[in-house]
């Protein structure tokens, strides 16, 4: 019997896909936007109850001090209990904020990645998920057609009349434009 002259090559659609082969660079851990959610949530958690939270947290030594005091601000709720020697490693961080607020979304932003991530990764994280929201819609330019009183019709020029120079006024937003 003749041999092939031409090799059968593998397939490139496996029919079990849980063995297929990864793509390149390194595996991801966690997804961004859900560490960014988390991150959020806690945001809004902890500047609610930062009052009652904020003096025991910051004094904290031990694991178990920072869940009592997380047990006093938070009775009956124990999500961030299972992370408190990673919010005790935050809040021992050399640059942990001094101010409340710095220290809410420092804290938030930090223990946002649960553990999966390093505190420093997850802060990361956030901050490229919040710049990409920002970038994604904004007013890139604006034009008026306007009519003056004067005559003119046509774009206006620094929210005026290109002609006379008199202001806009857009009168349902509620505000002139210098």
């Amino acid at each position: 019997m003749k041999k092939r002259k031409k090799v059968r090559k593998s397939t490139k659609k496996a029919l079990d896909r849980f063995s297929a082969r990864r793509g390149r660079g390194r595996p991801v851990k966690v997804v961004a936007s859900a560490v960014r959610g988390r991150a959020d949530n806690y945001r809004v958690w902890l500047e609610r109850i930062w009052e009652e939270l904020g003096v025991p947290l910051l004094a904290a030594q031990k694991e178990q001090d920072v869940v009592n005091a997380l047990q006093t601000a938070i009775p009956g709720n124990n999500e961030l209990v299972p992370f408190a020697s990673l919010i005790l490693k935050v809040i021992k961080d050399p640059r942990f904020p001094k101010r409340k607020k710095a220290q809410v979304h420092f804290l938030a932003d930090s223990i946002a990645g649960v553990g999966l991530v390093t505190p420093r990764r997850s802060r990361d994280i956030c901050a490229e998920q919040r710049k990409a929201d920002a970038e994604r819609h904004q007013v890139l330019r604006y034009e008026y057609w306007i009519e003056c009183s004067c005559g003119y019709k046509g774009r206006s020029e620094n929210h005026s009349c290109r002609k006379c120079g008199a202001v806009l006024h857009v009168p349902r937003l509620g505000y002139e434009y210098y």
